[in-house]
């Protein structure tokens, strides 16, 4: 009979074990919120971690595989989730284990050759596409999507919303969710609203857990960051093409052109080829200059630390600016400087 116990991540001696066992599947392990293991005589032989609601690292010893290891793992870390309030979360692990999870009860959201992703609670993905069907109009011809995170919203970023609707009767906009940007989601979504709310072609939307979020990056079992990106860009392409753009009736997926960051260029060029494949139209849009200079919100959050504030306003709709002035503005101006 094999029992399960808490990593103390205080305790050298049990985080360099823990990093040992992950090392020999050629992970790194990154100090999640919580670990669990079973030892045999001492020694680890399973593990699985909770990090947020993201439940991960779940490997057991060949020789204990089928002995219910992971079932006593994953047992542990529901009842952590529970604990604190968690009712929704995901399981990322390795293909080879997508057996086991099915069989405790969990739905798979998307299996590639690398990566399985599970998810499992009161939220899920039919409870969230179904969300979004009910905001969207009546489709008449061609339904546009495109994705953006704003951190802050540019007239690049309005610029590219304006030029796709001239391909597409209405359009998507899906916007980040992940809490994860120095403009917080609430904001970045209220300022759209009141940048974009008058025209009734354009349909704002919750990025929630599916669009380029944890949920479907699994960066935590890659060590090499080309495979990483490799991997990410599939399994987020893949659940675009084969879940939210059929359900949702997607025909054309906007992109920017990027210039200057290979990632963003080398994932943007992956995701139209998976995308294409599929039958899903990709348009890759010529981004706006400037004085002479790409509009992109990572330069006016350079202009702002550099306390430049009225130079990054030139490069800002009305409704970034207003932001901006007010005392939830001017906090993450202050934020940003460092200050």
């Amino acid at each position: 009979m094999f029992f399960s116990d808490e990593i103390n991540q205080k305790n050298d001696k049990e985080v360099q074990e823990i990093k040992e066992f992950l090392n020999k599947y050629n992970v790194v392990y990154d100090y999640p919120d919580i670990t669990y293991v079973i030892r045999d005589s001492g020694k680890i032989i399973a593990t699985g971690s909770a990090d947020g609601n993201i439940l991960k690292y779940f490997f057991s010893d060949g020789e204990y595989k089928g002995q219910g290891a992971m079932s006593i793992i994953y047992n542990s870390l529901l009842n952590y989730l529970l604990e604190n309030n968690i009712a929704s979360f995901f399981v990322f692990t390795t293909p080879s284990n997508k057996t086991i999870f099915k069989s405790i009860g969990l739905t798979e959201v998307y299996i590639t050759d690398r990566v399985a992703l599970f998810e499992g609670g009161f939220y899920n993905y039919k409870t969230w596409v179904k969300n979004v069907k009910s905001k969207l109009k009546d489709k008449k011809s061609r339904r546009g999507a495109i994705v953006v995170n704003c951190n802050p919203m540019t007239l690049g970023h309005k610029y590219l919303i304006e030029k796709a609707l001239e391909y597409v009767d209405d359009l998507i906009v899906f916007v980040v969710e992940e809490d994860r940007s120095v403009f917080p989601f609430i904001d970045r979504f209220n300022v759209l609203i009141n940048e974009l709310s008058h025209d009734n072609r354009i349909t704002l939307i919750e990025g929630g857990p599916y669009i380029i979020s944890q949920g479907t990056f699994p960066s935590y079992f890659i060590k090499k960051k080309d495979e990483m990106l490799d991997i990410y860009t599939e399994l987020d392409g893949k659940i675009f093409a084969d879940k939210i753009s059929k359900d949702l009736g997607i025909d054309i997926r906007f992109f920017g052109t990027e210039p200057t960051d290979l990632i963003t260029l080398a994932y943007n060029n992956s995701m139209k080829e998976i995308l294409c494949s599929r039958g899903i139209e990709v348009l890759i849009i010529e981004r706006k200059l400037l004085y002479e200079k790409i509009i992109s919100a990572s330069y006016v959050r350079k202009l702002i630390k550099e306390d430049n504030v009225e130079k990054a306003l030139k490069y800002l709709p009305k409704s970034t600016i207003d932001y901006l002035k007010s005392d939830k503005g001017k906090d993450i101006i202050k934020r940003i400087q460092g200050k």
